[in-house]
């Protein structure tokens, strides 16, 4: 592994210009400006049709969310404040392959659009959405809880994934990765991968031998920090004895319960960000694993610049390609985000739990996905559209924590 480090005093440096930097609110006029918004159709498809297009404009310095369906010949005008805007669209699409027609979904994404002026022109590329065939991260805790005295505790994090599909699925071998970048950091990284594979700073394996732990439709596992009884160092936290799963580091002053598997470390340990600064995927390897640690090195450079300095850094990690995720949560905060670390095609938003840097009300609050129905049989569907900031309620009580 290459690593490029800061001096002492410019890493201190960087540390201060980060915690003194916030969004300049004061940049909104409210102002009108009509848009017109251009839509370009998937590439490499024939005979396209387009239908129930829905468009969400969200204004990044008040919040404020403006929605649309009123297109015409996959163009749309509106009425927008001036401002800075995140910009998605869902709808369907049909199309030509070969001899047949295809029905299928498709999205669009574009961050950080300033739009000002009496008039603007955006455009946008659709690509298509796949479908729903393998689980979906339900929820993340990963704030961690504080003790009576105000101390902040450790170990109590988990993930909890979920069967969407209506057939058994086994959780062995699923892959899950926490990112290499930050969602509150913007760099030119180089070469820039994001639009095919995802940079992973740690990935944890399920154990198991393809047919070991089978989870129903409408059921979920539990991936644990530390799958003990919080509740005896900490009464605010919960009880994690029942998890399904716990990440274990063996050269570490790491808790681990016997009685609990442990998931397998293909790259790193999971050490999870507790302000929500960085994103997950679940994903499968279709390979072995030693093929995936012989082939899927990511060396990537950028330069830091400070002070009108700039300073050469690089790393290397791993990639995990698109094709094989199959579900992603973007995290952040609204004062310090600056873009999702995978592709639209993945996850087209974010959420969180804390609205600024360090936000001591986050604690003992996580993120949980929507339920979007409940059959008779008392199973859920939960949504999903390859966007956090839609698919998920943030800020809620952890679900196992009673």
């Amino acid at each position: 592994m290459k690593i490029k480090l800061l001096p002492i005093y410019l890493t201190i440096a960087v540390m201060a210009l980060l915690q003194s930097c916030s969004k300049d609110d004061d940049n909104y006029s409210g102002k009108q400006t009509a848009l017109t918004l251009k839509l370009s159709n998937p590439e490499d498809l024939n005979n396209v049709v387009l239908s129930n297009l829905t468009v969400s404009f969200k204004e990044l310095n008040t919040g404020k969310i403006t929605e649309s369906s009123l297109f015409t010949n996959n163009n749309l005008s509106i009425a927008l404040s001036e401002g800075s805007y995140e910009i998605s669209i869902n709808g369907k699409i049909n199309y030509s392959a070969g001899e047949t027609t295809v029905d299928a979904s498709v999205s669009g994404y574009k961050e950080s659009v300033v739009i000002t002026g009496q008039t603007a022109a955006v455009s946008l590329n659709l690509f298509l959405k796949t479908s729903q065939s393998d689980f979906i991260i339900e929820e993340v805790f990963f704030t961690g809880t504080k003790t009576a005295e105000g101390k902040q505790y450790l170990g109590d994090k988990y993930f909890k994934i979920y069967n969407n599909t209506d057939q058994v699925l086994y959780a062995d071998g699923l892959m899950i990765a926490q990112s290499e970048f930050m969602t509150i950091e913007k760099q030119n990284y180089t070469p820039n991968i994001m639009a095919k594979s995802f940079a992973a700073s740690a990935i944890a394996i399920v154990p198991g031998n393809g047919t070991t732990y089978p989870i129903a439709p409408g059921a979920y596992f539990i991936i644990a920090e530390d799958a003990i009884n919080h509740k005896e160092y900490n009464p605010g936290s919960m009880d994690l004895r029942t998890a399904n799963f716990e990440f274990y580091t063996e050269d570490a002053d790491d808790v681990d319960n016997p009685a609990v598997p442990n998931m397998q470390n293909l790259f790193s340990s999971m050490v999870i960000h507790n302000r929500g600064f960085k994103s997950f995927v679940i994903a499968r390897l279709p390979i072995n694993k030693d093929a995936f640690l012989a082939d899927y090195t990511y060396d990537y450079e950028y330069n830091m610049v400070i002070g009108g300095e700039s300073y050469p850094m690089g790393e290397s990690v791993y990639s995990i390609p698109n094709s094989w995720i199959v579900d992603a949560v973007n995290l952040s905060v609204a004062s310090e985000f600056q873009w999702i670390v995978t592709a639209p095609s993945l996850d087209m938003g974010w959420t969180y739990c804390g609205k600024v840097d360090a936000d001591q009300s986050r604690y003992g609050k996580s993120v949980r996905r929507k339920v979007l129905s409940t059959n008779a049989k008392g199973i859920k569907t939960l949504k999903d559209t390859n966007n956090s900031t839609l698919d998920f309620s943030p800020e809620v009580k952890p679900s196992l924590m009673n």
